[in-house]
């Protein structure tokens, strides 16, 4: 017997299939302005307003398995240590020491059962505590080190992926991931481990490399030979849900899985996972299609106005084979480039201002939804009347998403 959210999936799944018109009472799509990927104040007003008030993802449990250890959060130009304490607690702090400001650590990761600054050895622990500081006594008045711990991130769990969130007064992550929650159903995200990750330089504002993944449109075409054989496009079916995130379920041709063989793995989750595509668009930056053999989970992130970079994660099982992981990696490299290449022309077209807009398909409605998002964590006030989104899609949000 199937489950409320595998029936909402197939019922729906199967009238896309017999969709022949665009659905009534869908409401037509707004322009999106080009100003949004290349305008030098919207970037900052994103930069400002949008990314220090929402939840960033960082990594997996398994990159901090063990206590001691620790990884750095480099992106949005930040540096920030992601520390499992000696007690076995997850937290995060500013990579910054309380005296003059040098960084603590420089690797990406690493072991450690204290942190101590490289430039006067001020010390910490993996909790925050200033533990020690040389010449404390000759050379500091009035320095109480209960009041000089490392600046904490707040820094919460979901399915064992680790979430930083620089804004104190953000809702709570289980709030905000209330619907991705509920769609991951008995996928155990949390026993996966990290088994690589993938970097890729895009050449364009990290709105226009992210829309690309938020959509199924291109795939028959951009990807023929790689994805294209393995998901029926024509299936591809759109859930929105509240804080910018969505759903995607796409049927699956040939195999439980959409690498082309069925492969045997631990903790196998529901049927529904095996013959459909269940894709996790979150807002702000992520994209995960979940299949049963692994993934990869992708995050995109600005390095300027018109540049960004893509970093996927793979995400598997302990115990399998090392070599399936390094095919799985260069076919993320395979696929990605397919896409990639397009990317400087649709950056030049922005820039050129031959285009107005872009028009969004109904199949492309999460790419304007996400857009909508921004706005409202901007703060629509904020925002030039011509680099606005029209709020036009909150009737269309799934109730308890």
């Amino acid at each position: 017997m199937l489950n409320e959210q595998s029936a909402d999936v197939y019922q729906g799944v199967e009238q896309e299939l017999n969709r022949r018109a665009y659905p009534e009472g869908f409401p037509p799509l707004p322009e999106v302005p080009v100003g949004r990927y290349t305008d030098p104040e919207f970037y900052d007003l994103e930069m400002k307003h949008f990314w220090p008030r929402t939840w960033l993802w960082a990594g997996h449990v398994s990159e901090v398995a063990e206590p001691g250890s620790y990884k750095l959060f480099t992106q949005l130009g930040q540096s920030i240590i992601i520390t499992r304490g000696l007690d076995g607690e997850i937290r995060a702090f500013h990579n910054v020491c309380r005296h003059r400001g040098s960084a603590l650590v420089a690797e990406d990761q690493g072991k450690a059962r204290r942190l101590t600054c490289p430039y006067h050895a001020w010390t910490y622990g993996l909790d925050g505590r200033l533990l020690a500081v040389p010449e404390q006594e000759r050379n500091f008045a009035c320095l109480d080190k209960d009041e000089r711990g490392l600046i904490p991130v707040r820094c919460e769990l979901m399915r064992g992926m680790i979430y930083l969130n620089l804004d104190g007064n953000a809702v709570p992550l289980a709030d905000y991931f209330a619907a991705t929650e509920r769609e991951l159903g008995n996928f155990p995200l949390d026993r996966m481990v990290v088994k690589g990750v993938v970097t890729l330089d895009m050449g364009c504002n990290w709105k226009a490399a992210y829309d690309n993944f938020l959509e199924i449109y291109h795939v028959s075409t951009v990807h023929a030979k790689t994805i294209a054989p393995y998901l029926n496009s024509q299936s591809f079916l759109v859930s929105l849900f509240k804080h910018g995130h969505a759903r995607f379920a796409t049927r699956k041709r040939g195999a439980s899985t959409i690498f082309g063989k069925d492969m045997i793995v631990p903790d196998a989750p529901s049927a529904l996972f095996k013959d459909h595509t269940i894709a996790l668009p979150m807002f702000p930056n992520t994209f995960v299609a979940i299949d049963p053999v692994g993934f990869g989970w992708q995050s995109w992130w600005p390095v300027g106005r018109d540049k960004s970079v893509m970093v996927v994660t793979l995400l598997g099982w302990e115990h399998q084979d090392e070599a399936f992981w390094e095919g799985m990696a260069e076919q993320v490299r395979t696929i990605a480039a397919e896409d990639v290449h397009l990317f400087p022309s649709l950056q030049r077209a922005y820039e050129s201002g031959v285009l107005s807009g872009v028009l969004m398909a109904y199949q492309e409605q999460q790419l304007y939804w996400y857009q909508e998002e921004i706005d409202r964590q901007i703060g629509v006030e904020r925002i030039p009347e011509h680099l606005r989104i029209k709020q036009v899609l909150a009737s269309q949000v799934r109730d308890g998403g």
